[in-house]
């Protein structure tokens, strides 16, 4: 077993490989390593309640709430090539930026207000989702 489970309540059972495979079809390209991984543990996780503040907590989508929440959001509109992955629970989106590589390791991970989606907005979480987690998932301000 991995890390996310000492960190993450899990909402969904695992993500199935179909599901997966449909997620990087719509995508266009392969998930990262790492989280797919994460996606095939767990296929979606939240910070229990309680143990952090509103808008500090993590909501990761699960691999079908991916597409359709990207869409939803209007990523492709505001920001092409902006993948929305889930949430700090609160007001702002955490994602992956494709465009920064054809590589799917090497896709940095950015918070970005859903009210603001601007690349002037966007903040740097991690040079990739590997990163993240190693680095304890962390949401910087």
């Amino acid at each position: 077993m991995s890390n996310y489970r000492d960190k993450f309540e899990y909402p969904e059972s695992p993500a199935n490989p179909e599901e997966i495979e449909l997620l990087e079809k719509w995508l266009g390209n392969n998930l990262p390593s790492e989280y797919k991984k994460f996606l095939l543990e767990t296929n979606g996780a939240e910070t229990p309640i309680g143990v952090q503040e509103p808008d500090d907590s993590i909501v990761l989508w699960s691999a079908k709430e991916v597409s359709e929440l990207t869409e939803a959001y209007c990523y492709e509109q505001y920001l092409p090539g902006l993948i929305a992955i889930g949430s700090d629970g609160g007001g702002e989106s955490i994602v992956f930026d494709t465009t920064h590589s054809k590589s799917s390791e090497e896709w940095p991970l950015y918070r970005v207000p859903f009210a603001d989606l601007t690349k002037e907005a966007m903040v740097l979480l991690a040079v990739s989702f590997k990163d993240w987690v190693t680095n304890g998932y962390t949401l910087k301000f």
